[in-house]
């Protein structure tokens, strides 16, 4: 067997890298192997660079594969982003022939290098915040299909409005779920473009492909202006207002939950796991403590993401320079607590959440406190003209909102006060015919169109949106399998060099 085995060096540091992101804290920096692998990959386009121009020949590129390989079995020992490249730097040099030192970084800047596998960091936590969304709507969106005919009371301004269906209820977070992961594709797509070649500020001296450089490690393009390219703030900003989008979304539903649970307790339950006893003095009294602090946490992740769009926004115009470490350390803090935050929220939906459909079907009906169907029905029923149906309706529903009455309160007296004013007579309508009619049920049923509570249409909405969710995780797909592909290629042409040396 050969002494040298990148491949497989490789695929051992990779595994290594996994296995420090899964034993790290998510909101911690990836100071570790994570940027050692990235700066390896950078290193190895590179050099491969350095041979295509022939500035090395291939004796050259052997002996600078076997420094990149030997430096790649060790660990870092610098806890600070550019520490990390220099200690990768000073390793691969001490490791090369005389004739070849300092040539691994022969017409290269350090902010370069750095940026370039800063990004390769970043588009892979990106697409893990985007997997993590795909799961909290999968979550989302099999809850909703387990609902769609679990009524409840809908509300406009906190205040009943009308009935409505859990999932119909949990469109508002599944849409603007949605409208984030199309924010966060976007993002990603400015994230994956690469500096490399950009120099110390107008280029490479040796004349670098810079698009070539990017296809090598994966970029989708490269960052066409290099003052561009070593200052661009605004495809960082875009990602961390992406992932502002996805908390905002998963915290308007968790605090919506949260109200439902403390002003109706029985409406939804928790799993005891996320529940605690503030007092051993109230066995009875229970609170949603796991709730409260998630809905803290995505807070804490939406302050981070925007403090961190107001700091980039306030640098300097022109490159990042000594600005680059401070930036780096708070886009792996965005990336790291929105990743946390979105995985909490998928649990608290998947493991957490118990659905009362009893209390809530008959809550819809108590809390039902629009007569709008009132006036379908004098049309329909009593054949009156529109404008006198609106009419006895309109006076109908202010006697109860004066009484504060609900729905189920109409009786046959209300209307025909009403209608005597309207129309000069009474209807003496059937009570139990309006009963059937004004039910919540029969009320969602009426609801026809597309995206409305009614179980057909909600179940169609959900055709839609499952659709929508495959397209996503699609395109993830795709990335992910450009950027193994291109990382793969890049070890298995150091690996071909090196075996051919030998």
């Amino acid at each position: 067997m050969s002494s040298f085995d990148l491949r497989a060096n490789l695929q051992h540091v990779a595994d290594r890298a996994q296995a420090e992101l899964e034993r790290q804290d998510a909101s911690q920096p990836v100071y570790g192997t994570g940027l050692w692998r990235a700066l390896l990959l950078v290193n190895a386009a590179h050099v491969q660079h350095l041979l295509r121009s022939e500035v090395i020949d291939e004796a050259g590129f052997a002996a600078m594969a076997r420094a990149v390989d030997a430096t790649l079995q060790g660990e870092p020992e610098a806890e600070t982003y550019p520490g990390v490249l220099q200690d990768a730097e000073e390793r691969i040099d001490a490791l090369l022939p005389r004739e070849f030192a300092g040539a691994v970084t022969l017409g290269s800047s350090r902010v370069e290098t750095l940026a370039t596998a800063l990004r390769i960091t970043w588009r892979w936590r990106a697409l893990d915040i985007h997997a993590s969304i795909e799961g909290f709507l999968e979550s989302l969106l099999t809850l909703a299909d387990a609902h769609a005919v679990t009524i409840m009371a809908a509300t406009w301004d906190r205040r009943p409005a009308n009935p409505t269906t859990l999932a119909h209820f949990l469109g508002g977070a599944i849409g603007a779920q949605g409208l984030a992961v199309k924010r966060l594709e976007l993002a990603i797509d400015q994230v994956d473009r690469s500096p490399l070649g950009a120099g110390v500020l107008a280029g490479d001296v040796l004349e670098a492909d810079r698009e070539r450089l990017a296809k090598d490690l994966g970029f989708r393009a490269p960052i066409t202006n290099t003052l561009d390219a070593l200052g661009s703030v605004e495809d960082l900003a875009g990602l961390a207002e992406a992932c502002a989008s996805a908390l905002a979304a998963s915290r308007r539903l968790m605090v919506e939950l949260l109200t439902w649970i403390r002003t109706e307790p029985t409406s939804f339950f928790l799993d005891e796991r996320w529940e605690s006893y503030p007092e051993p003095s109230m066995p009875s009294l229970s609170i949603s403590a796991q709730l409260e602090h998630l809905v803290l946490q995505l807070q804490q992740a939406e302050f981070a993401s925007r403090g961190f769009v107001e700091l980039v926004r306030s640098l300097p115009y022109g490159p990042l320079g000594a600005a680059l470490e401070t930036v780096a350390e708070a886009m792996d803090d965005v990336l790291g607590k929105s990743l946390a935050g979105i995985a909490r929220s998928t649990a608290a939906i998947h493991e957490a959440l118990i659905v009362n459909r009893a209390y809530l079907a008959n809550r819809a009906a108590r809390l039902y406190t629009t007569a709008s169907d009132l006036v379908p029905f004098l049309m329909t029923e009593e054949s009156l003209p529109p404008t006198a149906a609106r009419q006895i309706a309109s006076m109908v529903v202010s006697r109860l909102r004066e009484a504060n009455l609900e729905a189920s309160a109409v009786t046959q007296d209300m209307i025909d006060s009403a209608a005597v004013l309207v129309i000069g007579r009474e209807l003496k309508v059937e009570m139990e015919t309006l009963g059937r009619y004004l039910a919540p049920r029969r009320f969602i049923e009426r609801r026809q169109v597309l995206g409305s509570p009614a179980a057909e249409k909600t179940r169609e909405w959900l055709g839609l949106e499952r659709e929508l969710l495959a397209g996503h995780r699609a395109w993830a797909d795709g990335r992910r399998s450009t950027w193994r592909t291109a990382e793969a290629t890049l070890v298995e042409v150091l690996a071909s060099s090196v075996e051919d040396e030998e």
